[in-house]
């Protein structure tokens, strides 16, 4: 029984983590009507803060019972950093390979050498919001502190499949979202069911990158990268008239799926724990 109270402390800490960010985000934006709004986008930027804070502040305190170094079990190292950048940089890109062949045929890639295509972006509040401050923070609550005091309590297997899940279930928020937007309830519990699965697999791996790694920098990397591009769009491949093009896309979705599971499986670059 002894054990069982040890344990349930911060056990139900890292479980509560993940909740408490979706409600002090929303929290923070009582009443606000559109979550691309900037000025909900800055009122749930302090509340991610906020919830920052105390995770980091709490995760710090539990593992002191684990080990003596607490912010770098965290994964807050400057060690090994140029590998934090560039395995995720790499993996994710291999990862999206048929996504950039798909913007060269569309002839849409010159976007991202375009200096005024970056400036729009980073004078849009939703664009930070997604590629910058939304997988930092979050990040740093389900990774750096959740992930990492729920493996330290209950192991690496029950972390790996059930810390995803609160940060899955954390989406279902948008469906009052959806609805202030004019849609219905079912097809707003259809859209955010569809997320939660993905979202699932993300955590699943994002959550795997954690604990491999002990970095912080790599899931958020990983983050970014998932934000930016979006789901990978080979189910378009088919509306594509000219077969050469439909074999390139292919090819490249293969080759690119190929290349991520060859770095996740072997590790090379991959920063040591």
């Amino acid at each position: 029984m002894g054990n069982f109270s040890v344990k349930m402390g911060p056990g139900l800490v890292s479980a509560i983590m993940p909740i408490s960010y979706v409600v002090l985000v929303n929290c923070f934006d009582y009443g606000g009507n559109d979550r691309n709004d900037p000025k909900s986008i800055r009122k749930r930027w302090k509340g991610a803060l906020v919830s920052n804070i105390i995770s980091i502040v709490a995760t710090a305190y539990f593992l002191q019972d684990y080990t003596p170094s607490p912010f770098r079990e965290m994964g807050f190292r400057w060690d090994e950093m140029a590998k934090a950048i560039s395995f995720p940089f790499i993996l994710m890109n291999g990862f999206y390979l048929g996504q950039f062949v798909m913007m060269y045929i569309d002839r849409t890639l010159w976007h991202y050498f375009d200096y005024y295509e970056w400036k729009m972006c980073f004078r849009s509040w939703a664009w930070r919001r997604d590629i910058i401050v939304g997988p930092i923070t979050e990040e740093l609550v389900f990774r750096a502190c959740s992930t990492t005091l729920m493996y330290h309590v209950y192991g690496y297997k029950f972390t790996l499949f059930w810390n995803p899940v609160p940060f899955a279930a954390s989406h279902f928020h948008h469906i009052w979202d959806d609805q202030r937007k004019g849609y219905s309830l079912a097809h707003s519990i259809l859209q955010r069911g569809f997320q939660f699965v993905y979202t699932y697999i993300f955590g699943c791996f994002a959550t795997y990158l954690q604990l491999q790694t002990k970095h912080a920098m790599v899931p958020i990397i990983a983050h970014t990268i998932c934000n930016a591009q979006g789901l990978p769009m080979w189910l378009e491949i088919a509306n594509y008239p000219k077969r050469r093009d439909r074999i390139a896309l292919y090819t490249a979705y293969i080759a690119g799926f190929a290349g991520f599971g060859y770095l996740l499986y072997t590790q090379n670059g991959m920063p040591s724990p």
